[in-house]
């Protein structure tokens, strides 16, 4: 006897998360060790020590990374740790590498240096959607589909038309994520406690040696107020994307409620029921709702847990804050992932989408724009009888479609008194929706040759900022790089 795979497991990989998006597991021993060598160059640029000193503390920092770096040793983002071991390396002297420091300014650097990787992350994954968004609106210029307003079908307009609306608010997003970065590639680093210190510290080449674009200056406001707003800003951000997202999926699901929806899931991607065996169930769709969900809750809570601290330095804001910010960034990776997801498993039936329309009066709207365009007939007359038309024909059971010319004078007739000004061809192009679509002529329309310049334009700017998210994590990477060599030479050999 054949026996068929277990219908759970075949489709469990349809509920397991998304792939993650690059760095969405930060390493926050890697940032506090190269917190410590810019400390190191910085201190042997401005000479705060003796550089035989220098050499022997840079000789320990480097063991101590050797063997964090070792198979199956404990990393730590714990600086006692650190100091502990470079301590018993070359004895007390290791732990004036602190001096001018506190673990408030460290803490509150690594967390910066995490938050700027995390969204260099969701930019490029934003990326990845918006392809598979622009490439649906390639292909579908001219699908028509209804628009519906107050969950009433209302005007026609197509499908690249309704794909682009929400990719404009992805590259919206987009815009966030970077001006935010700009806000948190800062460094607090050399504030200390929060008023700095005695020693001559040059806290610009502390943020140089960690790729920072500039400090945040005022050392109170670095460890006691913008430890707060630099998360809840970054948590805020991601909560209005995941805002759209959310509706986009339930926007989805509602196709569903048609026996023979124009947007479904490909067979592959739907899981089936255990008692109803006709059952498709949109159970992808379903999660990205759910991870838009918590992603909405995540960055509500964000500015609770914060909301009513003091204005000084907290656990609650330094460790515990970005202990939730870490499980939040992991929601959005997975957001972002199961959006595209769902999107390359769309499939699209134009033919159904065109009879949605067909079956309804949402041309009814350029009927009466007509009137008044082609005949010079007042727009609220106008607006009165294509009103009275749609009733008059779902009274009896016609489509636009279906209605004679003749039926169509009768109802002008009886509500204007006077005789319909209008051709049996340009009534027909009233009813027709894809004559509609091709008829509007304002800046950000669905006119097919509007739409392909929007197309063009927000591709341009979409590859533009993947490419800047690219970029910048490799000036990144070059920049630590550059201060690993600094600081090794430092050790000497």
């Amino acid at each position: 006897m054949k026996v068929l795979p277990c219908l759970a497991a075949a489709h469990l990989s349809l509920l397991l998360p998304a792939a993650a998006a690059p760095d969405a597991g930060p390493d926050l021993a890697a940032h506090l060790l190269d917190c410590n060598r810019a400390q190191l160059v910085m201190m042997a640029e401005a000479k705060i020590l003796p550089a035989a000193q220098l050499r022997r503390i840079a000789g320990a920092l480097r063991t101590a990374a050797a063997e964090w770096d070792a198979p199956e040793a404990v990393r730590t983002d714990n600086y006692m740790d650190l100091e502990r071991r470079m301590i018993e390396l070359i004895g007390p002297e290791a732990s004036d590498l602190h001096l001018g420091r506190s673990r408030n300014d460290l803490g509150e650097t690594m967390n910066r240096m995490v938050l700027r990787r995390l969204i260099l992350g969701h930019l490029e994954q934003i990326g990845g959607v918006r392809e598979e968004l622009h490439r649906l609106s390639a292909a579908h210029v001219d699908t028509v589909m209804p628009g519906f307003t107050q969950g009433v079908q209302a005007q026609p307009t197509t499908l690249a038309h309704f794909l682009l609306a929400v990719d404009a608010a992805l590259a919206r997003d987009s815009r966030r994520l970077r001006e935010a970065y700009a806000r948190i590639n800062r460094s607090p680093l050399g504030s200390g406690a929060f008023t700095t210190s005695g020693f001559r510290f040059d806290r610009a080449r502390l943020a140089r040696s960690l790729g920072f674009d500039g400090l945040v200056e005022n050392s109170y406001d670095a460890i006691m107020v913008a430890a707060a707003d630099s998360k809840v800003e970054y948590a805020a951000v991601l909560g209005l994307s995941a805002l759209q997202i959310g509706r986009l999926a339930q926007y989805i699901l509602f196709q569903y409620d048609d026996p023979a929806p124009g947007l479904v899931l490909a067979a592959e991607q739907a899981t089936r029921s255990s008692a109803m065996p006709q059952k498709r169930n949109p159970s992808s769709i379903e999660r990205l709702r759910l991870a838009a969900s918590e992603v909405v809750a995540n960055a509500q809570a964000a500015a609770l847990f914060a909301h009513n601290t003091p204005l000084y330095e907290v656990k609650d804001v330094r460790e515990d804050h970005m202990l939730r910010t870490g499980r939040f960034a992991a929601a959005a990776d997975e957001m972002y992932g199961r959006l595209r997801q769902v999107l390359a498993a769309l499939v699209i039936r134009p033919d159904i989408l065109r009879e949605r329309v067909d079956q309804d009066y949402s041309t009814m709207s350029e009927l009466a724009e007509m009137l008044r365009r082609e005949a010079g007939v007042p727009f609220r007359s106008a607006h009165q009888i294509a009103s009275e038309l749609s009733s008059y024909g779902r009274a009896q059971g016609k489509r636009p479609r279906d209605l004679a010319h003749d039926e169509v004078a009768a109802v002008y007739r009886s509500v204007a008194g006077a005789e319909l000004p209008l051709s049996a061809e340009q009534v027909r192009r009233a009813f027709d929706p894809a004559a509609v679509v091709a008829s509007r002529t304002g800046t950000g329309g669905p006119q097919p040759a509007e739409v392909r310049r929007m197309l063009a334009v927000q591709k341009a700017e979409a590859a533009a900022t993947t490419a800047w998210a690219q970029g910048e994590r490799n000036r990144l990477d070059l920049t630590a790089a550059t201060l690993r060599a600094q600081a090794g030479a430092l050790a000497g050999k």
